[in-house]
């Protein structure tokens, strides 16, 4: 996960929002208000603000991996519509309390053929379904600064409340999801790019290999529009080689 940088909302729902709350609604009946072509418009802005990555694991949305019939992008309230305190603070349609998903690893069920049938096999927010987070916001970065990846493509966290929420709340190392295996991916191809520019590491100067690794740290912080799928990963690495290198 990156932090993610909210622009303005579109004033067609800022205006639905307010109808919302003048007629008394709950947030899941303002929610149900949301309809196309308005909630298209809604989920392609939150793509924009989020580089269109799943804001949770970081695959790139619209997957195309969706069977049919299942969602292959959708709209995640970061607070729930139907809170477990009962709460409402207006979150049905708070353009800051949406944020856009991917189908979270489900498989439609089809006759005669075992598909997703555990909540086991889940990801993201169809994983934590109506928990709310310990310590995570997408929006803050200080929440998310702890976090750290290993070689194999697995997430974690040196704060026990954020590793708590990346792989109990939200299942990041599904063992049945590709995202554990596509993340290491995505590492395995920034390494051979290095190899293939420097060919023996060990042979490198030191000051050579940190600018370099320093130079795509910063292309990979300041991407815009579509980001590089899973570059939390990318960031992470290039993140700890400047810092060994830099002594």
């Amino acid at each position: 996960m990156i932090e993610v940088r909210k622009s303005s909302e579109p004033d067609a729902l800022k205006k639905l929002r307010e109808e919302c709350l003048a007629e008394g609604l709950s947030p899941r009946e303002s929610f149900r208000r949301l309809q196309n072509p308005l909630k298209r418009q809604v989920i392609e802005c939150l793509k924009q603000d989020q580089g269109h990555l799943c804001v949770y694991c970081m695959s790139r949305i619209p997957r195309e991996d969706a069977d049919p019939g299942i969602p292959s992008q959708t709209i995640e309230h970061f607070i729930p519509v139907d809170p477990e305190d009962g709460r409402d603070v207006g979150q049905g349609l708070d353009y800051q309390n949406l944020f856009a998903v991917c189908h979270g690893n489900t498989k439609r069920r089809m006759k005669g053929i075992r598909r997703t049938s555990s909540k086991n096999d889940l990801t993201c927010d169809k994983h934590r379904s109506n928990k709310e987070f310990r310590k995570i916001h997408p929006c803050r970065k200080e929440t998310l600064q702890t976090i750290y990846y290993t070689v194999d493509g697995k997430i974690g966290a040196s704060d026990m409340d954020v590793e708590f929420d990346l792989t109990d709340t939200l299942n990041l190392n599904c063992v049945s999801s590709p995202i554990v295996s596509e993340r290491k991916a995505v590492l395995d191809g920034l390494l051979a790019d290095i190899n293939e520019q420097f060919g023996n590491i060990e042979n490198v100067k030191k000051e050579e290999l940190h600018n370099y690794c320093a130079d795509m740290l910063e292309a990979f912080l300041n991407e815009q529009n579509s980001k590089t799928p899973y570059v939390g990963i990318l960031i992470w690495y290039l993140q700890s080689m400047v810092m060994a290198l830099a002594d």
